[in-house]
């Protein structure tokens, strides 16, 4: 599944879930998320630590969660813009949405772990 493809669908976002590795159930080591017609997931590749986007078929080995997400606050809101994250190894470890109720969330792998972050522009 291409990012430019979830962006250009312009529809809302309507539930974001977390899932954990068995081994690290304390971890979010994928995200779900629901728009108006489709599903797509994030999820970490634990060899690598990149990010990877997809269908949601690629959660059945991990335990839903109920972990807090930054995403649960975009709910309602049209994705307006997403980028992929690079980072100075050339690795792909990062993805960035902006929607259209100014929130903007970064995931970022970090041992084997999604991080979350929110930016808020000064």
């Amino acid at each position: 599944m291409e990012l430019s493809s979830i962006v250009n669908s312009c529809e809302k976002l309507i539930h974001a879930q977390s899932y954990s590795f068995k081994e690290l159930p304390n971890e979010i080591a994928a995200i779900k998320l629901d728009f108006e017609t489709f599903s797509c997931s994030i999820r970490c590749i634990e060899n690598s630590d990149e990010l990877e986007l997809s269908d949601t078929n690629k959660l059945d080995d991990l335990t839903a969660t109920n972990y807090s997400l930054l995403l649960q606050s975009c709910c309602g809101s049209k994705l307006r813009w997403a980028w992929v994250l690079v980072n100075n190894q050339g690795y792909s470890d990062g993805l960035r949405f902006e929607f259209d109720n100014n929130q903007i969330i970064e995931l970022v792998v970090l041992a084997s772990s999604i991080k979350q972050f929110s930016v808020n522009e000064l």
